[in-house]
């Protein structure tokens, strides 16, 4: 299997609870990977942990083959790791093509002389990260938006400015935090479209959902967790079909 992202007995205690515990799992490169379990299983604490946010009590994750303990979340940025959050992050004193752009600053000449010179080098590579930007927001469904003010969008339009947003790093590992929440079944639906547009490009897509149709329909593998521990892994049909998840999640008796 070739991993993108390997945990090996990932734990992370807050006053003696161990809100995940030994937790080992690995995430294979180009696949939808979701992350499931009922309120209190511990995927937020998962996620900040993967993403930075967090330092594990101990364990090991393990990025491309190198470990990301203790690295600020800029730092992973670098290293091809991207997240949007499942409350809003957008910038409402910017337009909405802005937004996005400001995911790229990564990628831009930011030395002090050359930008504060504005000479060529900074000029064209701000035209190129507008363009960019735009084709960012063509792509996620928001071509008739790229002027637009993030005040005048709906709660889906905005999601999927996160998603552009996110895209502009040009990750390799991408995390999205609830992308269906507040949204009806079409914009779920597109949502869902455009995730797999999104591992369709190369991008290791790493969903934690609530929504267990979308999670079924576009997952190639689910992880299943309960009271931080992994409950269960594999393919989406395997988990459904696993009593142990049934009764812990699903709905069953």
């Amino acid at each position: 299997m070739n991993a993108i992202l390997e945990c090996r007995e990932l734990t992370k205690s807050f006053g003696g609870v161990d809100a995940v515990a030994d937790l080992s799992f690995s995430i294979e490169r180009g696949h939808i990977h979701s992350i499931i379990g009922p309120n209190g299983a511990g995927k937020t604490t998962l996620i900040n942990l993967l993403t930075g946010i967090y330092t594990p009590t101990k364990g090991s994750i393990l990025l491309s083959d190198q470990d990301t303990r203790g690295l600020a979340p800029y730092k992973l940025a670098r290293r091809g790791l991207g997240r949007t959050f499942q409350n809003l992050q957008v910038c409402m004193n910017m337009s909405a093509i802005e937004n996005v752009m400001v995911g790229r600053h990564l990628r831009l000449n930011r030395r002090f002389i050359p930008s504060l010179l504005r000479l060529k080098s900074v000029r064209t590579g701000d035209r190129d990260c507008r363009e960019r930007a735009a084709e960012l927001m063509r792509f996620t469904g928001l071509e008739k938006q790229i002027d637009a003010h993030p005040g005048e969008m709906s709660y889906g339009a905005l999601k999927r400015l996160e998603i552009a947003r996110a895209l502009a790093a040009e990750p390799e590992l991408l995390f999205l935090d609830e992308p269906a929440a507040g949204l009806n079944a079409n914009e779920t639906h597109a949502i869902g479209a455009l995730i797999r547009e999104v591992a369709e490009r190369g991008v290791t897509v790493v969903l934690v959902e609530h929504d267990m149709r979308l999670v079924m329909d576009i997952s190639d593998s689910v992880l299943v967790l309960n009271y931080g521990r992994r409950l269960a892994q594999g393919t989406p049909q395997s988990v459904q079909n696993d009593p142990e998840v049934v009764s812990a999640y699903l709905g069953g008796a």
